[in-house]
């Protein structure tokens, strides 16, 4: 079935960012290859999937544990609702997380920012830290009903872990902000790729042209958001910082490399190019794991409605110093493609997607 130009693009841009969908199929053959239906969970290629999720988009691990926040995001760009929730490695389990979204004295984002309906909640990009206090935050774009970061504080429950909504802080104009970085200050970093006002023929004809639409805003509680110098972009994506907070690197996604900036100076110290990164993380050895799309984003989609996207991705690992890198995982096929986060667990390696049923796992060698 035909659809108008701006169906297409949106759908386009699903594809770019945190989805696989396209509207019509070849033939039997390309569904399979693409992940049309239901895959089996089993390992392929030294690649074991962990079933059961739905969109698992951004991975975070809980200091001292063996267990991973998921953010299950929503269909792309159609503020969908999602959820966050907890998966125990050991244990192979899923738990739930929930959310407590009552007024609370204490704020510690913006003083006049109203809590979100937590009906139309729609987490994207996640980022756990502890705070001065030594207590857990959660920070968590959120597209449900606004374009918001949204905190939390993570506490220990009686059968595992909850969430205390602490705030929120809406970045300025009409915003399509992607991930988030907490800083050591109490501020954080997040990504924004476009303006959701502009038409998207015209976003599309500028990404293609390679014009600079998106930047990095960094927040704080005394000043608000401002703009954080040279750090305007090819769609951003995703961002983290070095341990002491003072260099920043920010996944370009149409722009093909991940960047490093100091924070301080903003100045653009080195860059190290990988294909169409997504989500980053950083060890506690400095290496960054990064989470790279290998397939044609014009003529290659998938039509899965359940199972795995299977389009192919590359994991890899630069070194934060040097911003030298290398190859760590290269994958074209079952049991689990269209990687978007990368996250170094021991000597494993665990993967999300923003399309699909399952996470995976691999082992380092």
């Amino acid at each position: 079935m035909r659809i108008g130009s701006k169906i297409a693009l949106l759908l386009l841009f699903s594809l770019l960012i945190a989805g696989c969908e396209d509207p019509s199929s070849d033939n039997e053959a390309k569904e399979d290859q693409l992940g049309q239906g239901s895959q089996a969970c089993l390992p392929v290629g030294g690649i074991t999937p962990i079933c059961g999720f739905k969109n698992p988009e951004d991975l975070v691990q809980l200091p001292g544990t063996r267990q991973l926040l998921v953010s299950e995001m929503g269909e792309f760009m159609m503020d969908t609702p999602g959820r966050l929730l907890i998966y125990d490695i050991d244990a192979a389990q899923q738990q739930d997380l929930p959310i407590s979204w009552s007024s609370e004295t204490e704020v510690w984002g913006d003083e006049d920012c109203v809590a979100p309906e937590p009906d139309l909640f729609s987490p994207h990009g996640i980022d756990l830290s502890g705070r001065a206090d030594n207590r857990m935050q959660l920070l968590v774009v959120n597209h449900g009903g606004r374009e918001a970061v949204e905190f939390f504080e993570v506490l220990a429950a009686p059968d595992g872990w909850a969430l205390q909504w602490r705030g929120c802080a809406l970045p300025p104009g009409d915003p399509f902000i992607n991930d988030v970085v907490a800083l050591s200050d109490g501020g954080f970093l997040v990504t924004h790729m476009w303006n959701k006002s502009i038409a998207f023929e015209e976003v599309g004809r500028r990404l293609l042209n390679g014009e600079k639409m998106g930047w990095v805003w960094e927040w704080q509680a005394e000043s608000g958001f401002s703009f954080v110098a040279n750090s305007q972009l090819v769609m951003p994506n995703g961002i983290t910082v070095s341990a002491d907070n003072k260099k920043i690197f920010v996944n370009v996604y149409m722009g093909n490399r991940i960047v490093k900036l100091d924070r301080a100076s903003g100045m653009l110290e080195s860059a190290f190019d990988v294909r169409q990164p997504d989500n980053v993380t950083i060890d506690d050895d400095g290496m960054l794991w990064i989470a790279s799309h290998q397939h044609d984003p014009l003529n290659e989609t998938c039509t899965a409605e359940q199972g795995p996207c299977l389009l192919p991705f590359k994991v890899v690992r630069v070194d934060s110093e040097t911003m030298l890198g290398e190859t760590v995982i290269e994958h074209n096929g079952a049991p689990m493609g269209y990687v978007t986060v990368a996250l170094k667990v021991g000597d494993e390696i665990f993967m999300g997607s923003a399309h699909g049923d399952r996470m995976a796992r691999a082992t380092l060698h």
